[in-house]
């Protein structure tokens, strides 16, 4: 019977940095838009306590690998007792073997922050300085770093609606980015109105948009991450319209991206506006920045197949290195 290699969490976090993963996920981006991946739309199964089952399958066939991120979405008490997990199991599309069980919680973070930065290589400034994190969770802290190690970042600026979060995620940045000048904000506009690079990372689950158009300085890049249904924004119809937009996959931003789905629902922007995928920029076959005026934005919803890339990065270096657990399943 084949062996399956476990990778717990600690041993990811060895394996998966964020800059390792950006390469990675800028070649799976390009392969979504080649058509070298097969996936499903993420399915969910919610329950009474607030704890969403999420199943998000895709093929990676550059790769030559299949699998699922199979995870739980928090409610309030298991958000709270931090009791959540999820899992990639790996298997060969060739033999059908199980090749990997590989921990999800930090893939999804640390591939969703290299995705954002591989996409803001090809689109923000040469010369962005400064970044703004809207919202101070761990995906902001990643974003910071991510967005550190594409471009010459001096200053970060942090914000969320609580300023316990701001202080302890400025605490953490002050130590992984010594070179950089972290900046606490009280408001978002404090933090995104002398930004190039504009993150916003909440876990906004309402049509409560905070970033408004006017704030965003002429040829910044906004990366829209945390809004992930069609019934949710982090930014007005405004931001839209000052954008050139781009996305990850259509077929999940058309169902699921409430950041461009609310305002098209409501005629005041159109599926035509929008620029579409970001691996076809990657790959010349679609403009992308023109000038260092434009101001672009990059809505991703987090595709499964990243999850995949991320686990057989995981997989291939755990291996190569002979670490993790062998088991028979």
């Amino acid at each position: 019977m084949n062996k399956t290699l476990i990778v717990n969490r600690e041993l990811c976090a060895q394996l998966l940095s964020v800059q390792d993963c950006i390469p990675a996920m800028r070649d799976t981006l390009i392969a979504a838009a080649q058509n070298e991946i097969k996936m499903l739309q993420r399915q969910m199964i919610p329950h009474s306590s607030g704890n969403m089952l999420a199943l998000m399958p895709a093929s990676l066939l550059t790769k030559n690998v299949t699998g699922s991120k199979v995870i739980i979405f928090p409610g309030p008490q298991t958000r709270k007792d931090g009791t959540n997990q999820g899992i990639v199991p790996l298997f060969d599309t060739e033999t059908g073997a199980l090749l990997a069980i590989v921990d999800g919680e930090l893939i999804t973070v640390v591939r969703t922050a290299a995705t954002s930065a591989a996409a803001t290589d090809v689109l923000a400034r040469k010369d962005a300085s400064s970044v703004a994190i809207l919202g101070a969770g761990n995906q902001g802290k990643a974003h910071a770093e991510a967005m550190c190690s594409i471009r010459d970042i001096r200053k970060v600026y942090v914000w969320d609606q609580f300023p316990a979060a701001v202080e302890a995620a400025c605490a953490v940045l002050w130590e992984k980015l010594p070179q950089v000048e972290i900046i606490p904000c009280a408001v978002p506009e404090e933090a995104v109105r002398d930004a190039d690079i504009v993150c916003t990372v909440t876990s906004t689950k309402g049509d409560a948009p905070f970033l408004k158009g006017e704030w965003l300085k002429e040829g910044a890049h906004l990366n829209a991450v945390g809004a992930c249904s069609a019934a949710a924004r982090e930014v007005e119809t405004s931001v839209v319209r000052r954008c050139k937009v781009y996305y990850d996959w259509e077929e999940a931003t058309m169902r699921d991206a409430g950041d461009l789905i609310i305002p098209m629902q409501a005629g005041e922007v159109r599926k035509e506006d929008f620029m579409g995928e970001i691996g076809s920029v990657m790959l010349g076959r679609l403009e992308g920045r023109t000038n260092d005026r434009e101001i672009t934005m990059f809505e991703t919803i987090g595709i499964s197949v990243e999850d995949i890339a991320a686990a057989c990065q995981i997989y291939e270096k755990a291996k190569e290195q002979g670490l993790g657990v062998w088991l028979e399943i």
